[in-house]
C-alpha cells in the first residue's frame, strides 16, 4: 500500500473531521480484559471485513490505555449499543469523569474469550486479536469472531452530527407486503 505524505494535496484535517461528523455509524463499546482488569472505550470505527472466515476490525486511539490492554491481552469485545444504552456509550466516552468505574453502568457477562460483554446489547462480537495495522494516531484492529449474540429486534444507537441518534421509523410497502421499519 501507498502511503500518502501529509500536505500532499489532502484537505485539512479539521475539514475532513467537520464533514466526517455527518457520518452517522452505529455506537459499540469495545472492551477487553487483561490480568484481570477490565478496559472499554466508545468507538464508532467499526466494519464488516468478512463472513468466511468472520472478521470485523475496529479503529482505536493509540493513547488511551485499552489500546495497549487490547494488544496486550489479544482479545476484545465489540458490543454494538441499544437504542436505550446511551449512557453506557457517555460513561465508556469519558463523559463520567475518569475516577468513575465504567463497568458499574450496565450488566456485564462474558462469552468465548473472557472479554467483558454488555448484557442487552444489540449484537456482540467476541474476537481474538488477528491482526494489527498502524494508522497514524490509530491501530486498526482485526478480529477473529469467536461467539456473537444478537437481539434483531432491538434497533441500534446511532451517532452522528456530533449528537446520538435513533432509527425513525417510516412505512415502506414492498410488492404485496407493507410494514413500518
Amino acid at each position: 500500500m501507498t502511503e500518502v505524505q501529509p500536505g500532499a494535496g489532502l484537505v485539512a484535517p479539521a475539514d475532513y473531521v467537520g464533514a466526517i461528523a455527518q457520518h452517522v455509524s452505529s455506537v459499540c463499546v469495545i472492551t477487553t480484559e487483561h490480568e484481570g482488569q477490565r478496559y472499554g472505550l466508545t468507538a464508532t470505527a467499526v466494519s464488516s471485513v468478512t463472513a468466511d472466515p468472520p472478521r470485523l476490525l475496529v479503529c482505536v486511539n493509540k493513547s488511551g490505555q485499552t489500546h495497549e490492554k487490547i494488544l496486550a491481552a489479544g482479545k476484545f469485545c465489540v458490543n454494538v449499543l441499544a437504542e436505550d444504552q446511551d449512557r453506557v456509550a457517555m460513561v465508556f466516552a469519558g463523559m463520567g469523569g475518569k475516577a468513575l468505574d465504567r463497568f458499574a453502568t450496565g450488566e456485564w457477562v462474558r462469552l468465548a474469550t473472557g472479554s467483558p460483554v454488555l448484557a442487552g446489547a444489540s449484537a456482540v462480537f467476541d474476537c481474538r486479536l488477528g491482526a494489527t495495522m498502524e494508522q497514524s494516531s490509530h491501530s486498526v484492529f482485526f478480529g477473529d469472531v469467536v461467539a456473537v449474540q444478537s437481539r434483531p429486534a432491538t434497533d441500534t444507537l446511532l451517532y452522528g452530527a456530533r449528537r446520538f441518534r435513533q432509527l425513525r421509523k417510516v412505512f415502506s410497502a414492498t410488492g404485496e407486503a407493507a410494514e413500518w421499519l
